[in-house]
C-alpha cells in the first residue's frame, strides 16, 4: 500500500490490488489476509495515506468533466480547424460522452494490445435502419463490472442538435469502411489508443482556453453524468445509463456554484409550501 501511495495511486486503487492478493492466497489455500494479525497495521498504513493526501492535496488528480457545453466547444474548435483526424476525434468523443464510456471500453492501450474477444471491434457496431439509422447500439463484451463478460448494448440515438452521436459515428463510419479490427481506426494512425485520444483532446482544448492538464479520457464520463444530473434525469437512470452497480457515479456529479446557490431560493419557498405541522 505505501509503494502505491508513492507511485501516486489513490487509496481505493490500492484496496482493489488488495482484492487481488486476497483471492490469490485464498486459491492458494491460504489464510484469508482479513484474518491475520497483520490487518489492524494494514489498516492504520492506510488511515495514514488517506491523511497525507488530505494534507497534501492531489492536484494533479484532479479530472474536470466535459460536460455538453464543453463538448460543444470541441466541436466548434474541430469544425474551424483543418485536423487531419477531426472526424475520429469528434466520433470517439460523442461516444465516450453519450455512452458514458470509460476509454478503455472504446480503445486499448497500445496498438498491439487489441484483444478481438474483449475489445470493441468493427462487428461489435450496429444501426437499427440502414437507409435512415436513428440510433446506433454498441455491443460492450466486456467492462469493469462485468468481470464474467455478459456483455451489455449500449443505445445512442439521434438528436436535433449539433451534438448528434449518431451523426458523428456515421461520418466516421463512412470514412473507416468495413474493414475488421478495433473499430475505431485511423486513416493515418491506424488503431486509435487511449494515449493518442487523450494527447489528441487535450490540444482541441487547449486551442479553447480550457486547462487541458485537468482533463483526461474519465472526463467525457464525469461529464456525462454531471450533464445528465443537470438535466434533472434521474439518479436511478443515470446509473442505468454508466452501468453503475452502486451510487457511487455520486460522486462524479459537479455542481455548478450558481446551481447551489439557486438552491437556497427553492429551500426558502417551501415555506410557504410546505406544512408547519409533522406528525409521524
Amino acid at each position: 500500500m505505501a509503494y502505491l501511495a508513492n507511485e501516486g495511486l489513490a487509496p481505493q486503487t490500492g484496496k482493489s490490488y488488495l482484492s487481488a492478493v486476497r483471492s490469490m492466497q485464498i486459491a492458494l489455500c491460504l489464510l484469508d489476509p482479513r484474518d491475520q494479525s497483520s490487518l489492524p497495521v494494514l489498516k492504520r498504513v492506510q488511515v495514514g495515506i488517506h491523511h497525507i493526501r488530505l494534507v497534501k492535496g492531489t492536484p494533479s488528480c484532479i479530472r474536470l468533466p466535459i460536460t455538453a457545453p464543453v463538448l460543444d466547444q470541441m466541436r466548434r474548435a474541430l469544425d474551424r480547424s483543418v485536423h487531419p483526424n477531426k472526424v475520429v476525434l469528434w466520433a470517439i468523443s460523442c461516444a465516450a460522452f453519450f455512452g458514458f464510456f470509460r476509454l478503455g471500453e472504446l480503445l486499448p492501450e497500445t496498438a498491439n494490445s487489441f484483444r478481438p474477444a474483449t475489445d470493441l471491434a468493427w462487428g461489435d457496431i450496429a444501426v437499427d435502419n440502414p437507409s435512415n439509422p436513428q440510433m446506433v447500439q454498441i455491443h460492450l463484451k466486456k467492462s469493469k463490472c462485468d468481470q464474467f463478460g455478459k456483455g451489455s448494448d449500449i443505445i445512442l440515438g439521434r438528436t436535433s442538435s449539433p451534438l448528434c452521436p449518431v451523426a458523428a459515428l456515421l461520418s466516421f463510419i463512412a470514412l473507416r469502411r468495413d474493414r475488421p479490427g478495433p473499430f475505431f481506426l485511423d486513416p493515418e494512425h491506424g488503431v486509435v489508443t487511449k494515449a493518442w485520444f487523450t494527447s489528441e483532446v487535450r490540444q482541441v482544448l487547449n486551442s479553447v482556453g480550457l486547462p487541458q492538464h485537468q482533463y483526461a479520457g474519465h472526463s467525457f464520463r464525469i461529464g456525462a453524468a454531471t450533464t445528465a444530473a443537470l438535466a434533472g434525469i434521474e439518479d436511478s437512470t443515470i446509473q442505468t445509463l454508466g452501468r453503475w452497480h452502486s451510487a457511487a457515479f455520486l460522486q462524479y456529479i459537479w455542481m455548478p456554484k450558481e446551481r447551489l446557490a439557486s438552491l437556497s431560493s427553492v429551500m426558502a419557498r417551501a415555506a410557504s409550501t410546505q406544512p408547519t405541522g409533522l406528525c409521524k
